[in-house]
C-alpha cells in the first residue's frame, strides 16, 4: 500500500524508520523560524521532492510532512482553513475554489481542500482573497489507459445512474462526507483526478535513492503535476498521451501575491 511519503520515494515502515529519515535530512535542510521559536526544516531535492520537519519551541520533531514542488501554478480563491483534530500547530489546510471569475472569490470551477506544509509562514490572512498555489497529487490508486480513445471505449457511453467521467475531470471527493462520518468531520484534501499525461519520467530521489513516477497531468482546470509509487505501475512507465485516472491527495503551496491568471494556467 503506497503511502504519501513512498510516492516521492521514501520507503517508511515503521517510526524508528520515520525517525532515521528526518534526522538523515536535516543534515542537509533549510530552517524557516515560525512565530513562538516553533521552526520548520526543510529537505528540498530543488525541483520535486520535499520533506518539512515541524520542531516545537523546546526543539522537539513534532510532525514531518512531504511535498512536491512543481512548476505549475493554479489561480484560486482562498476563503477558509480546514482544522483537523490530529494536526499540530504547523499543520494547514485550505478550503478553496479553483480558477475564480470576476471579483468574487467563490466563484469558479470547482472547490477543492489541499493540505499545506509550511502554513506558519502564511501568518494571519484575510479570507476570502485571490491567491495562486502550488498543487500536486500524490496517489492512492491509479488506473492507465494508453490513449484517449482506449480510455472512452473501456467506459462506454455512461448512463444516469452511472454517469462516465471525462478523461479530464477533477471531483472534489474530499468534500462529501461518508454514510459513516460525523455530521463536523473536516473534508479531506482528496480528489478523483483524470487527465491527459503531457510528460512523464520515472524519477530518482537524491536521498533515498528509490525510484518514483511523476507526470504532468492536463485535466480539468489546468495542468497538474502528480506523483506516484513505483510500485503501483510495476514495469510500466507513463507515456505522453496516456489517460491516468485514480484518487490522489492533494499538497498544496500559496503564493497570496501572484494569483495566475486563467490565460496562463496551460502555459
Amino acid at each position: 500500500m503506497p503511502s504519501h511519503f513512498s510516492t516521492i520515494g521514501f520507503e517508511i515502515d515503521s517510526v524508528d524508520e520515520m525517525i532515521a529519515l528526518a534526522e538523515r535530512a536535516s543534515t542537509d535542510a533549510e530552517v524557516i523560524a515560525v512565530d513562538g521559536d516553533r521552526r520548520y526544516v526543510v529537505w528540498s531535492a530543488g525541483d520535486g521532492p520535499e520533506l518539512w520537519l515541524q520542531l516545537d519551541e523546546e526543539g522537539g520533531l513534532i510532525g514531518m510532512a512531504p511535498h512536491f514542488a512543481g512548476r505549475h501554478r493554479w489561480r484560486i480563491g482562498l476563503i477558509d482553513e480546514v482544522a483537523r483534530p490530529n494536526h499540530t500547530e504547523l499543520d494547514g489546510a485550505f478550503y478553496v475554489w479553483r480558477c475564480p471569475d470576476g471579483e468574487d472569490p467563490e466563484d469558479g470551477l470547482y472547490p477543492f481542500v489541499f493540505d499545506c506544509p509550511d502554513r506558519a509562514i502564511y501568518g494571519e490572512l484575510d479570507m476570502p482573497t485571490f491567491a495562486s498555489v502550488q498543487l500536486a497529487g500524490f496517489a492512492h490508486a491509479v488506473e492507465v489507459w494508453p490513449d484517449i480513445e482506449a480510455y472512452d471505449a473501456s467506459k462506454g457511453e455512461g448512463s444516469e445512474e452511472q454517469p462516465r467521467l471525462a478523461s479530464m475531470s477533477f471531483i472534489p471527493a474530499g468534500l462529501f462526507a461518508g454514510e459513516d462520518s460525523e455530521a463536523d468531520t473536516p473534508p479531506e484534501a482528496y480528489a478523483i483526478i483524470t487527465g491527459v499525461v503531457r510528460s512523464a519520467a520515472r524519477r530518482k530521489n537524491p536521498l533515498s535513492g528509490a525510484r518514483y513516477q511523476w507526470a504532468e497531468l492536463i485535466t480539468f482546470g489546468g495542468i497538474l503535476d502528480v506523483v506516484i509509487d513505483a510500485g503501483l505501475l510495476g514495469d510500466r512507465e507513463l507515456r505522453t498521451g496516456n489517460v491516468v485516472s485514480g484518487a490522489f491527495w492533494l499538497s498544496g503551496q500559496l503564493d497570496t501575491e501572484d494569483a495566475v491568471e486563467p490565460a496562463k494556467m496551460l502555459d
